[in-house]
C-alpha cells in the first residue's frame, strides 16, 4: 500500500486533486443498446490494452512533465537568488525600516515583580504568545524553542533570552506560569498581566487571541490565538517571525544569519542583558549563571542612554524587514490590524476574493485547449499555498496523497483499490478553527475527491447493471493524464474550503460539455457556451458572504458559545441566558456562512453549479452550494435543517461510504448507518466536542422522526381543506424547537472540550436533554401506541403500508439510499435498533 508518512501532532487526511496532459478522450454513459455496449466494452478494452502497454506516462506527458519540473527548478533557483540579493541589497542600504511589531509592555514575573519591554534590551529574545492549558500546539512550540536554544548556545554561549507572554490573564496566574516553563529551557521568562495589559501587548505584537475579557477562572475553555516565535534583536527591536510551518532547522540558520549581522556591525554578539537586580526568573535557574548584570533597577523610568550607547548599532531604526514566512503579511496585517481579525483570516477571506476575477480569466481560457485551463488552475492555487499562505510542507503532504492516489488507482485493478486510496488519505484532524490557516481544511476537501475518484475508477471497471443512477452517471471509464489529475484536486476557487465536486464534473467544466443542452443554446448569445446570469448569482454569493464575514468579525470575537463560560452570562436568569445562546448561535455559524458563500459564488464564476433555468427562463446556479442559511436558521423541522448542513459531505458520505459498506443486493441497515457515522467523526476530528454533538444528533432525529410519523399525520388537512389551526401551530412549534435544539446540541462542536460543553449545557438548565430524552419517554412509555391507535380511528393508512408505485422501469441492482436517509454526519436512529410498541 502507498502510504503516507504521518506529520505533527496528528494523522492528516488528505483529499486528491486531479489533472492531466491531455483532456478526456471521452466518458461514455453506458447504455440499454446492446450494440451500443458491445462496442463500449471493445474500446475499452484496446484502451486498457494501449494503456497497459505504456503505462500513465505516454511519451508526451513524461516529456511535458519533466520540461515542468526542470522550469520550476530555474524558476524556484532564480526567485531564491533574488531574495538573496534583495537581502543583500538591504543590508548593505540601511534604508528599510522595520515593521512596526513590539512596543511598551509592562508585566509580571512568576514572583509578581515587574517586567517591560526595557528589560529586553541587552540580549536577542525569542518571543511567544501562549496559554497554560494549551492541549498540544504552545508545548511543541516551546519544545521547538528549546531545541533552537540548545543549538545557538553550543556555538554562541547564552545569548538568548526566551519570553513566554500568556494570553489567558484569567487563569495564568505568574506563579502558574512559572511551573509550567519548568518542563522546557531553564532560561524561559514567563510573563502575565491583566486582560488590558494583555491586549495592549498582544497589540503591539499583531497577535490575535481569543480569550473574553470577563472569563472565568475556574473555566475549561481553549483559546484561539495567533501562533508565531518573535525574534528580538538586542536593542528590543524586531527582526523576524517563524511560524508554526517554520521547522527548528529553518529558525536556527536564520538566528545564525542574524548573528553574523549583527556582529559584523557591532563587533558584539549581543550586549549584556539588562535585568532587575536579585530577581529570579526560574526556580532552577540564577542570574549569575546566566550572565545577567547586577545593576539598579531603573523601573518604568527611562532608560539613561549612556548605559547602552557603547553597545548599540548607530542604525537600529534603519534596519531591514525581511519577515520569514510573512513576506506578504505587510499586505495583510494592517487590515487585520484595523477590523481586529487575525492575519490568517484576512489571508484566507483574501484567496476566496481573489478566486472572482481569476474565475472571469478561467472562463475565457477556450475549452477547446483544456491543458491550459488545467495549468491555470494549477497554477492559482500555487499561488495560494506558496507566497500568500506559506502552507510548503502542508502543499507537499496534500502533493504525495494526490500523486499515491493516481497511481494507486492506476495500476491497482482489485475491488480492494478504494479502499486502499481510502486509507492512504484519511487523516485526524487538529483542532484549530479558521482563525489560523492550516492544511487541515484542504486536506479535508481533497480527502473526499480523492476517494470519490477512486469509486468512480471503480464503477467504471464494473458492469453497468450493477450500478445504480449516481455511480453510473459518474464513472470514469477512461483513466485521465496526470495533468488532468492535477487540475481537478487543486480546482482553485475549491482548494481551501470546498467546494468538493467529483471528477466528472471538473470535466465537463473544463471541456464546458455541461452546456451542449438544446435549452441552453437556445439562451446563449454568440459562440459562447457560458449561459447568461452567471455573473449575477456568483457576484450576489460574494455580497452575501461579506455580510456574514461583517456580522462575525463585528459581533463574533466577544459573542459565541464561549461566552457562556464567563461569570457575566451567569449574571442574567435561564431565560435570558437561553435567548442569548441563540444569537451566539447564528454567529458562530455566520463564519461558516461566509467562506461557503463567498467559495461557491467563485465556483459559480467558472461555470460549476449550472442547474437549468427557472420558470421565468433565468439561470439557475445551486450546484455548488454547500448550505442553505434561511432553512438552517428557519427551519421547518430538525430533517430539513440538517439536509441543509453541510450538504457536499452529506453526498460524500452516502455515495463512498454508505452505499460502499453494504453488500450488493442487500438493504442499507444499523450496520451501515453506524460505520458511515463512524467514518464522518472520524474524518471531522477527534476532539470530545465532534462526537457529543454528533451523538446528540442521533437521539434528536429519533425524536424528531417519532414526531413526524406519529403526531403530524393526525394534523394534515383533507385533500381539497385548508389547512388546520392547529397543523400552523404544529410547524411554528417545530421550527422554533428546532432552533433551540441546534444551538443546544452543536456547541460542544464549537467548544470542542467535554468538559466546558457539559457545564454550557448545565447553564442552560440542560433545556436540550429535557426536550429531546423527554419526547423519547413519552414516545417509548406508551406515545407511539396512542398515536396509531388515533391513526387508525381517522383512517390514516400508514406510510409503510401504502402500495408502491411503478414507474414502468426495472429496479437496478445497485444499493439504493432509503428516502429519509440523506444525512450521516449523526448516528442511525435509535428506535431502528429499538422500536417503540405500537
Amino acid at each position: 500500500m502507498f502510504s503516507l508518512a504521518i506529520q505533527r501532532r496528528s494523522w492528516q487526511a488528505h483529499a486528491a486533486a486531479p489533472s492531466a496532459f491531455r483532456r478526456l478522450a471521452s466518458v461514455t454513459k453506458p447504455s440499454n443498446n446492446a450494440l451500443v455496449q458491445g462496442q463500449l466494452q471493445q474500446k475499452r478494452h484496446q484502451s486498457n490494452s494501449s494503456r497497459g502497454n505504456v503505462g500513465v506516462f505516454t511519451p508526451k506527458a513524461a516529456a511535458l512533465f519533466v520540461a515542468t519540473g526542470v522550469g520550476l527548478f530555474f524558476y524556484f533557483r532564480y526567485e531564491k537568488a533574488q531574495l538573496l540579493a534583495r537581502r543583500e541589497e538591504e543590508r548593505a542600504s540601511k534604508q528599510y525600516g522595520r515593521p512596526q511589531i513590539g512596543g511598551p509592555f509592562n508585566l509580571a514575573l512568576p514572583d509578581g515583580q515587574s517586567f517591560t519591554e526595557k528589560n529586553l534590551l541587552g540580549k536577542w529574545s525569542l518571543v511567544y504568545f501562549g496559554f497554560t492549558n494549551c492541549p498540544d500546539i504552545c508545548p511543541e512550540e516551546l519544545d521547538k524553542v528549546t531545541l533552537v536554544l540548545n543549538a545557538i548556545e553550543e556555538e554562541h554561549g547564552k545569548i538568548f533570552q526566551p519570553v513566554f507572554i500568556s494570553v489567558d490573564p484569567a487563569r495564568d496566574t505568574p506563579s502558574r506560569v512559572g511551573k509550567y516553563l519548568q518542563d522546557f529551557h531553564q532560561s524561559y521568562i514567563g510573563l502575565v498581566g491583566s486582560y488590558e495589559a494583555t491586549k495592549a501587548v498582544c497589540k503591539s505584537y499583531r497577535v490575535y487571541f481569543s480569550t473574553p475579557p470577563n472569563a472565568d477562572p475556574a473555566g475549561d475553555y481553549l483559546v484561539d490565538h495567533s501562533i508565531f516565535v518573535y525574534l528580538m534583536d538586542p536593542s528590543g527591536k524586531f527582526v523576524e517571525a517563524f511560524g508554526q510551518a517554520v521547522p527548528k532547522e529553518d529558525i536556527i540558520a536564520k538566528v545564525r544569519e542574524v548573528i553574523t549581522e549583527w556582529e559584523d556591525e557591532t563587533g558584539k554578539k549581543n550586549t549584556l542583558l539588562l535585568c532587575v537586580k536579585n530577581v529570579p526568573i526560574h526556580a532552577a535557574s540564577d542570574w549569575s549563571r546566566r550572565g545577567c548584570m547586577d545593576i539598579p533597577n531603573w523601573g518604568d523610568s527611562a532608560l539613561p542612554n549612556q548605559t547602552f550607547s557603547s553597545s548599540l548599532p548607530a542604525t537600529t531604526n534603519t534596519t531591514r524587514t525581511s519577515v520569514l514566512g510573512l513576506s506578504m503579511d505587510a499586505i495583510f496585517l494592517p487590515l487585520a490590524d484595523a477590523v481586529g481579525a487575525s492575519v490568517d483570516q484576512i489571508k484566507l477571506i483574501s484567496c476566496l476574493l481573489i478566486a472572482y476575477p481569476l474565475g472571469s480569466v478561467f472562463v475565457r481560457i477556450p475549452s477547446s485547449q483544456p491543458a491550459l485551463r488545467h495549468l491555470f488552475s494549477i497554477t492559482v492555487a500555487l499561488f495560494f499555498f506558496f507566497p500568500v499562505l506559506k502552507l510548503y510542507q502542508g502543499f507537499f503532504q496534500l502533493l504525495v496523497s494526490i500523486l499515491g492516489t493516481y497511481f494507486i488507482a492506476a495500476y491497482d485493478k482489485s475491488y480492494r483499490m478504494p479502499w486502499i486510496v481510502f486509507a492512504h488519505v484519511i487523516r485526524a484532524v487538529y483542532g484549530l478553527s479558521y482563525e489560523t490557516m492550516e492544511i487541515t481544511g484542504p486536506q479535508m476537501v481533497l480527502t473526499m475527491k480523492l476517494t470519490t475518484f477512486a469509486w468512480n475508477v471503480w464503477d467504471g471497471r464494473r458492469k453497468a447493471a450493477d450500478l445504480d443512477k449516481w455511480q453510473t452517471e459518474k464513472r470514469v471509464v477512461e483513466y485521465p493524464s496526470i495533468l488532468e489529475f492535477l487540475g481537478y484536486a487543486f480546482y482553485f476557487p475549491g482548494i481551501l474550503v470546498g467546494p468538493y465536486l467529483d471528477f466528472q464534473e471538473y470535466h465537463t467544466l473544463v471541456n464546458e460539455t455541461v452546456f451542449d443542452d438544446d435549452k441552453v443554446k437556445e439562451k446563449v448569445k454568440g459562440s459562447r457556451k457560458l449561459p447568461s446570469g452567471r455573473k449575477r448569482v456568483a457576484y450576489g454569493k460574494m455580497v452575501m458572504g461579506l455580510i456574514y464575514l461583517g456580522i462575525y468579525v463585528v459581533l463574533g470575537g466577544q459573542n459565541n458559545y464561549s461566552t457562556a463560560l464567563t461569570p457575566w452570562f451567569m449574571e442574567h436568569n435561564l431565560f435570558v441566558r437561553i435567548f442569548l445562546f441563540q444569537m451566539y448561535g447564528f454567529l458562530e455559524r455566520s463564519k461558516y456562512y461566509a467562506i461557503w458563500t463567498l467559495t461557491e459564488g467563485a465556483s459559480i464564476i467558472t461555470g460549476l453549479g449550472f442547474t437549468g433555468f427557472s420558470a421565468s427562463g433565468q439561470s439557475t446556479w445551486n450546484g455548488a452550494a454547500n448550505v442553505k442559511v434561511l432553512e438552517i436558521e428557519i427551519p421547518s423541522n430538525f430533517k430539513v435543517l440538517l439536509d441543509s448542513w453541510n450538504m457536499k459531505t452529506n453526498v460524500w458520505l452516502r455515495e463512498c461510504v454508505y452505499k460502499r459498506v453494504t453488500p450488493q443486493g442487500k438493504k442499507p441497515g444499523f450496520a451501515s448507518s453506524m460505520i458511515t457515522f463512524f467514518t464522518s467523526a472520524f474524518w471531522h476530528g477527534i476532539a470530545s466536542g465532534y462526537y457529543m454533538t454528533f451523538l446528540m444528533g442521533g437521539f434528536i432525529t429519533t425524536v424528531a422522526r417519532l414526531a413526524r410519523s406519529n403526531i403530524r399525520p393526525l394534523l394534515l388537512p383533507v385533500p381539497g381543506k385548508e389547512q388546520s389551526d392547529l397543523k400552523e401551530l404544529y410547524d411554528i412549534a417545530g421550527t422554533a424547537l428546532s432552533t433551540l435544539i441546534l444551538n443546544y446540541a452543536a456547541s460542544p462542536f464549537m467548544i470542542l472540550s467535554a468538559v466546558d460543553s457539559f457545564t454550557v449545557w448545565s447553564r442552560l438548565g440542560f433545556y436540550g436533554h429535557i426536550v429531546i430524552f423527554g419526547g423519547l419517554f413519552f414516545f417509548y412509555a406508551g406515545g407511539t401506541r396512542y398515536f396509531k391507535k388515533l391513526q387508525a380511528q381517522a383512517g390514516i393508512v400508514p406510510a409503510s403500508k401504502k402500495p408502491a408505485s411503478s414507474n414502468g422501469t426495472a429496479p437496478s441492482s445497485g444499493v439504493t439510499t432509503p428516502a429519509d436517509k440523506k444525512v450521516f454526519t449523526v448516528p442511525p436512529h435509535f428506535d431502528e435498533v429499538i422500536p417503540p410498541k405500537k
